[in-house]
């Protein structure tokens, strides 16, 4: 960020003696949005805004009470705040083979940025047409008003976000075809689909969602559900159709924010939907109605391709009400199914707890059954003062194991709670534990995290029959009273057995017998962890970045570890004859 920044701020020097606006967007910025139907340049014509606001949008520094703080004196300044706070959005770069890498990100000065990978040079920056009305709040706070201490302070306002949200990816082989998919998150209720096959010159090819986030006027037909876009427009290709598409949960509505004594989540709450949209159209193929009292699905869509034909035959939803849903797009043998058959099948729930599911479940097949992990949490209240530690809340852990022979049937959805369904795995367990097989008549296990207030706050990572995850809690007040840094809660990472919860920390190669968990260094809210693989010689190794060290030892969020299947590699000669060989 800073270094992007920084090369802004010294491409983008204007003359100082020409500050109109025309010559000011006239500069080296590159700044875009969508208008009629197309991809037009930003012009000083917004309705709304006033010149001051267009030249501040653009970059310069026109604040006349206090200028910003490391400019040069001239008359034209680039402002040095020319770069917004990125929170949520991940950057996500993009290889283009010979003209380089280009990465893509949205921050919360309003702009959606590709940025050049080597040079850091802005290739261009979008401004969304449904955040044009929040400019200018953001202009008149800055620099931030300061508090004296005698007077009243001033009144809090929420803060604006905006391309706040994931980022997916469509490219094909030769890079003839790509196309990038922003969410917005805390920024509004709007997908996008933008064709970057020119990295330097984007076209928006659709937006669909809710302009307005407080009520449903100019939604795009079909989408009134559609909460603020937590979950990601992840890009599949589905056995009998050409094109790909996106599936994507239909988000998270703001009345979840609310204090769990008074949720104030009505019987019309947003994002109780999940969509399945064409990638180059938008145009919904197939949208899945939840019922209300199941919340949204905030979270990331998990997707199993069970036969490794490049097609996805499953895709996993989990909802902020504790709900776990299976969409089918193929039949038991694989075969292609029209999309009005595609089914939608509840499988799991915890109710009455508290639980919310804001995090996508990690998934391991194993013949026809799939186990299915994931952690509850609000990782949108973190404190000590907030749910879920003022109102506790016991979250758990869960491994549900779903059988998929029979996609099509629907035995029943199985309360993820009872202990008769259910094993309880709450104390600690060893290798010689009883697991949950495939076969087994239990249809998975729970563990209840052992702190107050203690949540899983990343996604989960299943690898060679273990998973990994990470929680946060807060620390209490005595805690917090002898540390002399930020008090930001312990953050625990966990590696388990994923068919007992045995501990697998500590312990070599094995998956058991070992520690359930250990803390990072840093605490606070760390990255989910991510498998990658490398290529390190002649050998192909699977990494684990962001889990705990399985080794026990210090671990940051950020850390490295290789992740090797206890599998014997030694390989042993075995004869044999038959009687009847002549």
């Amino acid at each position: 960020k800073a270094r992007v920044a920084q090369v802004i701020r010294k491409s983008n020097n204007p003359p100082s003696t020409n500050t109109t606006p025309a010559n000011w967007a006239a500069g080296n910025r590159n700044i875009l949005t969508y208008s009629s139907g197309a991809t037009t340049s930003l012009t000083a014509t917004i309705a709304g805004w006033t010149t001051d606001v267009f030249e501040w949008v653009t970059g310069k520094d026109n604040d006349t009470a206090q200028s910003d703080y490391l400019t040069p004196s001239a008359t034209a300044r680039v402002r040095a705040s020319i770069h917004g706070d990125v929170i949520h959005s991940r950057p996500l770069p993009v290889n283009y083979g010979d003209s380089g890498v280009t990465v893509f990100y949205g921050a919360n000065d309003g702009m959606l940025r590709a940025v050049d990978a080597t040079t850091g040079k802005e290739r261009w920056a979008f401004v969304a047409p449904e955040h044009f009305a929040k400019f200018a709040r953001l202009k008149d706070n800055t620099p931030p008003v300061a508090f004296d201490g005698f007077t009243a302070p001033p009144t809090p306002v929420t803060k604006d976000y905006f391309f706040d949200g994931r980022i997916a990816l469509y490219q094909n082989g030769d890079n003839s075809s790509v196309w990038i998919y922003p969410s917005q998150r805390r920024g509004g209720r709007m997908l996008y689909g933008i064709d970057v096959t020119n990295a330097n010159s984007p076209q928006v090819r659709w937006r669909v969602g809710c302009p307005n986030a407080g009520n449903d006027t100019g939604c795009t037909t079909g989408f009134a559900s559609m909460g603020q876009t937590w979950s990601m427009p992840t890009v599949a290709l589905i056995n009998g159709r050409a094109d790909p598409v996106i599936i994507v949960g239909g988000g998270y509505d703001s009345c979840e924010d609310a204090n769990a004594s008074n949720p104030g989540c009505p019987t019309g709450r947003k994002g109780n939907a999940i969509f399945v949209l064409d990638a180059f159209t938008g145009a919904i193929v197939r949208r899945f109605d939840l019922p209300a009292s199941d919340g949204g699905v905030a979270a990331d869509i998990s997707l199993a391709d069970r036969n490794g034909d490049g097609y996805v035959d499953f895709a996993y939803a989990v909802t902020t009400g504790g709900a776990v849903y299976r969409v089918n797009f193929t039949d038991a043998n694989y075969g292609t199914m029209i999309s009005s058959s595609w089914g939608n099948r509840l499988i799991g729930y915890t109710r009455g707890g508290g639980r919310k599911f804001l995090n996508a479940p990690a998934l391991m097949p194993s013949g026809t059954k799939m186990y299915v992990a994931l952690g509850s949490g609000d990782r949108e209240k973190p404190l000590l003062s907030q749910y879920p530690y003022s109102a506790p809340v016991s979250n758990r852990f869960y491994v549900l194991l779903d059988d998929v022979a029979n996609p099509a049937a629907n035995p029943g959805a199985v309360d993820m709670d009872d202990v008769t369904k259910m094993k309880d795995y709450s104390s600690e367990t060893t290798c010689t534990t009883d697991g949950v097989a495939p076969d087994s008549t239990y249809s998975g296990w729970f563990m209840t995290l052992p702190y107050r207030g203690e949540q899983t706050t990343t996604t989960a990572v299943a690898v060679a029959g273990m998973v990994t995850f990470s929680t946060n809690r807060p620390f209490t007040s005595a805690e917090s009273s002898n540390m002399c840094t930020a008090n930001l809660g312990e953050a625990r990472g966990y590696w388990l057995n994923i068919l007992n919860a045995s501990g697998a920390i500590g312990v070599g190669n094995a998956t058991c017998g070992g520690s359930r968990a250990t803390a990072f260094v840093q605490g606070g809210l760390v990255p989910s962890p991510t498998l990658v693989t490398v290529q390190i010689g002649d050998t192909i190794q699977t990494v684990a970045l962001g889990a705990i060290q399985r080794s026990g030892g210090a671990s940051s969020g950020i850390a490295p570890q290789a992740i090797t299947p206890p599998i014997k590699a030694k390989r042993r000669t075995i004869y044999w004859r038959s009687k009847n060989a002549e």
